[in-house]
């Protein structure tokens, strides 16, 4: 029975790639600051294939990524507002280093996208003014990082008898349980 909900889990997270202004496009990103406290901020789902690695874009400057590297331990959170439906990811992040794909990647972005890693300064640099944002024209700061779960919650909200499972990464596949909401 709880595959269902990992069928369910797989085809909202692939819509939310497929279809435009999908709910699920965005979601919240977890990671340890430097300084060992909690951060979060919005980031836009670029893919999950099938054995539930996720891909990212920042700029390789942020500070999302040295946290990373220091410790890869990081969350997603995704809700569907229509549907009440919550999904919780934990998993291991790294930069991918890859310049092939990189490159593959970088090329499959709008050119009015790529500003987005083309910034003179880093991003978190104090201005006094967006008008002082400039771009870089030869340069760019374009990372991946994938995110392979190792724990997966569907929590899905109800009038009455809200409804939670967990699928764990085992060795030999994922294993369900339900949790108590």
């Amino acid at each position: 029975m709880t595959n269902t909900y990992m069928s369910e889990v797989k085809s909202l997270l692939t819509a939310a790639i497929t279809i435009k202004n999908h709910p699920l496009k965005f979601c919240v990103l977890g990671t340890m600051g430097l300084d060992d406290t909690p951060e979060s901020r919005i980031i836009g789902l670029r893919d999950v294939s099938e054995d539930y690695t996720f891909t990212l874009f920042t700029d390789e400057r942020s500070n999302k990524v040295s946290q990373i590297i220091k410790n890869p331990h990081v969350s997603l959170l995704f809700y569907h507002p229509e549907e009440k439906i919550q999904i919780k990811v934990k998993g291991t992040a790294f930069i991918v280093k890859d310049e092939s794909f990189i490159k593959e990647k970088w090329l499959e972005i709008t050119c009015n996208g790529r500003k987005d890693y083309t910034t003179t300064e880093a991003p978190g640099t104090i201005i006094q003014n967006n008008e002082e944002i400039t771009f870089l024209k030869e340069k760019n700061y374009f990372c991946i990082v994938k995110i392979a779960a190792e724990t997966i919650e569907y929590l899905k909200l109800r009038d009455s008898n809200h409804f939670k499972v967990q699928f764990h990464h085992a060795f030999n596949g994922w294993v369900s349980q339900f949790l108590v909401p």
